[in-house]
């Protein structure tokens, strides 16, 4: 140990009057529930150190343990009190508890299948309660001696996680070496992500990776319903945070189910589609007779996969036809599925396969299927327990059957969605909480312009707009096309973000619309043309108004006929408008609407009736 080392050491032990050693025994453990964003019950609970006050931070406290060589002892030991006081929670049977252990306690000798056998040995708990989580923020010096205790834990039913995944240097790499159960996706991804398209994007696709590699996503970090409703609805199987429930050490104070404190978050179901198309075959427990496997592909001779799920029905892979097949014409094969002496079980040829989310949209499990590019379909599941199965017909019907139904709403000159969707987007905008702004289009001048350059010209400008809004999809979470030369857009940003944006794609509207007109009308800033009225007059160059609504904080009283009246009010105000730009509002309560108390307006037209 260096002098510098040495003088931090005594610098810790001497003003508590105890080791590094005694300083962590005298530990306690705080536990935070993780759950399932789809049903708010608990899948577990992580716990987490804490010392008495005025002791060092549990980190420093490491540091000095690992410089003296002592680090794995002592990570082993708080590991052990971890469990043995989860152990006393009445659920712990039925739940399973995520630790912590330091990336460094890998280093030194290999771990053997005793030592982490004695962890929970005599806690009660099985090897099926527990989860280990293996951190990004520090380095893995003894990658050898990691992926050995990986391999171990494994093999007796332990889960795997990584922690803090995004932030570390390592993280597709060790992705990729381990296969974990769960990936944490770090708090820096999912902090304000209800407001972030960058981090949306970021965690979509993530999520899409962990359903095709058959692992489950965990959201830390979530203070905000806002922020779990997005990280539910981009894929997030389950999430932790203060939003959800603070960690607690006493255990009389931990529930399973936290639903009371994201009161509109709601469980979502399966979609109908998808379960009429359900193969019904059940799924093998891990530790069943092999023969169980073989009489389950020779009753049904044209599957080709069949679920794996643990005792708590979890679902840990599938076994393949060809890999049963190989096995029964090997040489040995027959003999010993023929001797009973011989118990021979799944696990030596359980495989990872791609699982989606059996609550998720068809779109997403349409997607799962296509990230996972599965020549045998997809294991759906719900909380990570087996939900049932998707042959690669099965999931070829789901897409067709969306590809013709999308077809039909899209607005055929744009391929923007249409009215139905548009409504459907609006009544959910209407059930989530968090910021929100809707936005009605309409170009000013046009009809001047389509009577003067044709229809043609009139279609590019509209299909000049809608590329405009596919190209700012990044920054809004839905697009649409009314029809004619209304068009919607939904941003998930607060008012003065989404503001700014609008200004945005009117200005670039009206500077790109500049290239429809001829050097001489560009000139003279517009052109002549016949009115409504049947009189010649000027018509500045084509451009396009807006009316923004921001919804409130509490929607439950809202309707959709409501937010449509008030942005159709809007679209007359934004005509008259210097900026083009006009901001309405719906009432915070069940009081008169904006567009009760507009006198003499003019009548407009119910843009979600024009169908």
């Amino acid at each position: 140990m260096s002098e510098l080392s040495h003088l931090a050491h005594r610098a810790f032990v001497r003003p508590h009057g105890m080791s590094v050693s005694e300083q962590l025994a005298s530990a306690d453990f705080a536990y935070q529930p993780i759950i399932s964003t789809s049903s708010l019950r608990v899948h577990g609970f992580e716990a987490l150190a804490r010392l008495p006050e005025g002791t060092p931070a549990i980190c420093d406290l490491l540091d000095m343990a690992a410089e003296t060589g002592n680090l794995r002892t002592m990570d082993l030991a708080l590991l052990r009190n971890a469990i043995a006081k989860f152990a006393d929670f009445e659920a712990a049977g039925s739940t399973r508890l995520f630790c912590n252990v330091d990336n460094r306690s890998y280093e030194g000798s290999p771990p053997t299948i005793e030592g982490i056998r004695d962890v929970f040995s005599n806690s009660g708990l099985s090897a099926g309660n527990l989860c280990l989580e293996i951190s990004e923020r520090d380095p893995v010096r003894s990658a050898d001696n990691m992926l050995r205790a990986v391999e171990l834990l494994s093999g007796i039913g332990v889960r795997i996680a990584l922690d803090d995944f995004g932030i570390g240097m390592s993280g597709l790499h060790m992705l990729m070496t381990i296969e974990p159960d769960y990936v944490k996706i770090d708090r820096s991804f999912i902090d304000q992500i209800a407001t972030n398209p960058r981090k949306q994007a970021i965690v979509a696709k993530l999520c899409g990776l962990a359903h095709a590699l058959g692992f489950m996503t965990v959201a830390e970090g979530v203070e905000s319903e806002a922020d779990f409703r997005m990280a539910r609805d981009l894929g997030c199987d389950l999430a932790q945070g203060f939003g959800i429930a603070r960690p607690t050490t006493r255990l009389n104070e931990l529930a399973m189910s936290y639903g009371r404190t994201l009161r509109g978050a709601g469980r979502r179901k399966m979609n109908a589609r998808v379960a009429r198309l359900l193969n019904p075959i059940a799924p093998l427990v891990i530790d069943a007779p092999l023969i169980d496997a073989a009489n389950a592909f020779k009753a049904a001779p044209d599957l080709r996969i069949i679920p794996v799920t643990d005792r708590a029905g979890l679902v840990l892979g599938a076994l393949a036809e060809e890999d049963i097949r190989r096995y029964l014409l090997s040489d040995f094969g027959p003999s010993l599925l023929a001797n009973k002496g011989a118990t021979l079980t799944l696990e030596k040829l359980v495989r990872r396969f791609p699982i989606g989310d059996a609550t998720a949209s068809v779109e997403a499990i349409v997607n799962s299927y296509v990230d996972a590019e599965s020549a045998c379909g997809l294991i759906l599941a719900d909380e990570g327990c087996h939900a049932g199965y998707l042959s690669n017909h099965a999931i070829l019907r789901l897409a067709s059957e969306t590809a013709v139904s999308t077809a039909r709403e899209q607005n055929p000159l744009t391929h923007l969605p249409g009215n139905r969707s548009i409504a459907r987007h609006i009544e959910g905008a209407l059930s989530r909480t968090g910021p929100q702004t809707l936005v009605f289009f309409d170009f000013n001048n046009f009809k001047a312009f389509n009577d003067s350059y044709g229809f043609a010209a009139g279609d590019r400008a509209l299909v000049m707009f809608a590329d405009l809004l596919r190209k700012a999809q990044a920054k809004t979470s839905f697009v649409g096309h009314i029809g004619g030369d209304d068009f919607f857009v939904s941003l998930a940003q607060d008012e003065a973000a989404s503001a700014e944006i609008i200004r945005g794609l009117c200005a670039k509207f009206a500077s790109d619309a500049e290239s429809l007109y001829s050097a001489a009308d560009r000139a003279a800033g517009g052109i002549l043309a016949i009115d409504r009225f049947g009189h010649e007059r000027f018509f500045p160059l084509l451009r396009v108004s807006a009316s923004m609504l921001h919804l409130p904080a509490a929607r439950a009283h809202l309707t959709l006929d409501m937010v449509n009246d008030q942005l159709a009010a809007g679209k007359t105000m934004a005509k008259g408008a210097a900026t083009g730009i006009a901001t309405v509002r719906l009432p915070e309560s069940g009081t008169a609407t904006l567009i009760e108390r507009l006198a003499g307006r003019p009548d407009h037209i119910d843009a979600f009736k024009r169908v």
